[in-house]
């Protein structure tokens, strides 16, 4: 632990402290101190998506984890850390996500901070097979075990979770409490929504299931009563080993699959090995760890992200 403090705060000392980073709270002024709104620090894309929904005009949020920075991994600047230190509160998905945030607080000097994880009380435990790849993750040291961290595909999740964030908000800002209320709202509705959409596309599909090349749609299959098929782990790192990736080839040519997805952002070469075996397209799904490429427009990226999910599942799902 001492020596997870000390690279902390050498970092805090680094000669980087006013290189910016990407589209994230590095390219925050280096300053938020003396803003008179509310200052909220999100740590990755769905959380800064849901609270700035929430938050509206009202408040200020600022995302740590940019586009094409890995969230596991993410390590923050100390240009970041700054920005925490000077924020109100910081908001984080869970800790089996972002395994930098609690050493990172550690380090973070504001007494007055308001620390909020999302995904606090949901059940993130799935119920899985473990493959080889499920063992390549524990020696690569980013095992699950049996936990999924990307509860924010199941929409009922996240609508779970919106009556606490509005609370923290209006406690923060009392005067901003009917507009934090109001969002929220709103947001709720919009989710029901995209729950019932979900739930009538799949009503009564024969295939429940679908193949994907990273295993982060767990939540999402549960809910719906889909299967998931995962060419590799959890981790985006590992990749399947010869024995698995047959088996897979096998199975898509076996029943007849259409459509390999992979997750935007990763590498689609082996969704691309499969597909030449096998004459399958491939095709995008969402995992929203980090902004969606290829949305460049939208009101909400999360609830955009999610109807293409939709649209491409059911392509398989029918």
């Amino acid at each position: 632990m001492k020596d997870k403090k000390l690279k902390w705060l050498l970092l805090l000392l680094a000669p980087l402290f006013f290189i910016a980073g990407c589209e994230n709270a590095d390219e925050t002024d280096d300053s938020i101190e003396g803003n008179p709104k509310t200052q909220i620090v999100s740590s990755i894309f769905p959380v800064y998506e849901i609270v700035r929904e929430i938050a509206g005009e009202q408040a200020d949020v600022h995302l740590m984890v940019g586009l094409g920075e890995d969230a596991h991994h993410y390590e923050p600047s100390a240009k970041s850390i700054t920005v925490v230190n000077e924020a109100d509160a910081f908001i984080y998905s869970c800790d089996e996500m972002e395994f930098w945030a609690s050493d990172m607080l550690t380090v973070v000097e504001n007494d007055d901070l308001a620390v909020f994880q999302l995904g606090e009380g949901l059940d993130l435990e799935l119920e899985e097979n473990h493959t080889e790849e499920d063992h390549a993750e524990e020696d690569h040291g980013h095992d699950h075990g049996d936990i999924d961290p990307h509860y924010w595909l199941n929409p009922l999740a996240i609508h779970k979770q919106i009556p606490e964030l509005i609370d923290l908000l209006s406690e923060l800002d009392p005067t901003g409490e009917e507009i934090y209320q109001a969002n929220g709202e709103k947001l709720m509705q919009t989710l029901e929504r995209l729950d019932k959409d979900y739930e009538s596309s799949f009503l009564g599909a024969s295939n429940r299931s679908f193949i994907v090349q990273h295993k982060a749609f767990g939540h999402l299959a549960k809910r719906y009563n889909l299967e998931q098929l995962s060419v590799g782990g959890l981790s985006t790192e590992v990749e399947p080993n010869p024995k698995d990736l047959i088996e897979i080839i096998q199975f898509v040519n076996e029943n007849q699959t259409e459509v390999i997805f992979y997750q935007s952002g990763n590498t689609s070469a082996v969704a691309e090995t499969i597909a030449r075996e096998t004459d399958a397209e491939i095709s995008i799904l969402y995992d929203l760890e980090n902004k969606p490429e290829g949305i460049d427009e939208a009101d909400n990226f999360y609830i955009e992200a999610m109807y293409h999910n939709l649209n491409e599942l059911k392509k398989v799902i029918k």
